[in-house]
């Protein structure tokens, strides 16, 4: 009885809320509409009214172009499957357990990912002793981390540099609408002001909607980079570890 009760009392204030959302449409619909221009010729008025504001509109769309597809490309390449690819570290166990060391060897060699550059670092060294492979494979470790991390790099400079092109767009903005004031001798009405007010802040949306997400981004993928390097450095040492003086071989 309780829950028959229950959906009633749903069915009646649904069909309320319905009823009362078509009486506020109609009476909406009998009052003037206000006036505003859309995101997109606010846009284009910002971007077409001067030379400088052209130049600093258009720099900020180049940011934000360039920003997606860096994102779109580290969404692809930085990921575990290219750094620890699991048929790789299954090939190379393989190849281990059954002593074909020199296959090994060129199959690491030719193989992209950052385990198998590391296992390669360390099979060089293996005439050497244990301590040179453990050496091998921390450098080839940080120096695989170092490039991914200037891989990104880009990002945290877009997010950096995009809100500097806002910025510089408010500035010039606001100089346009103080310049209206002074040309107006300092009787300019709100309408003579509002382009250089939406100058300033349409480049300064611009730049932070750029910065936001580029920041976020590199946040993102230097977490992911020292997590996947350290998976994988360790992944590595745990396949050379029959090389391991203690380990017999």
């Amino acid at each position: 009885m309780g829950n028959k009760r229950l959906a009633r009392l749903g069915t009646w204030m649904l069909a309320a809320g319905v009823l009362l959302l078509m009486v506020g449409e109609a009476v909406y619909a009998g009052e003037p509409k206000p006036t505003r221009m859309s995101l997109y010729d606010m846009f284009i008025m910002s971007t077409f009214t001067d030379a400088i504001g052209f130049f600093d509109m258009v720099s900020i769309y180049l940011c934000s172009l360039a920003s997606t597809a860096l994102i779109v490309e580290h969404c692809i390449t930085i990921r575990r499957a290219n750094v620890v690819p699991e048929l790789s570290v299954a090939q190379i166990k393989t190849m281990f357990d059954e002593r074909r060391f020199r296959e090994a060897l060129e199959f690491c060699q030719n193989d992209p990912s950052f385990v198998a550059a590391v296992v390669h670092a360390g099979l060089i060294e293996a005439a050497n002793g244990y301590d040179a492979m453990e050496n091998a494979m921390q450098d080839a470790a940080s120096e695989r981390t170092a490039r991914l991390y200037r891989k990104i790099e880009w990002l945290n400079l877009l997010g950096n540099v995009a809100p500097m092109f806002g910025l510089w767009g408010t500035i010039w903005g606001m100089m346009v609408a103080f310049g209206t004031i002074a040309a107006k001798g300092g009787k300019a009405n709100p309408s003579d002001l509002s382009g250089g007010i939406m100058i300033a802040l349409v480049s300064t949306f611009s730049g932070l909607f750029v910065a936001i997400p580029s920041l976020s981004a590199y946040s993102i993928f230097k977490t992911r980079i020292e997590h996947l390097s350290t998976e994988a450095a360790l992944v590595a040492e745990e396949l050379l570890a029959n090389f391991k003086p203690s380990a017999g071989v």
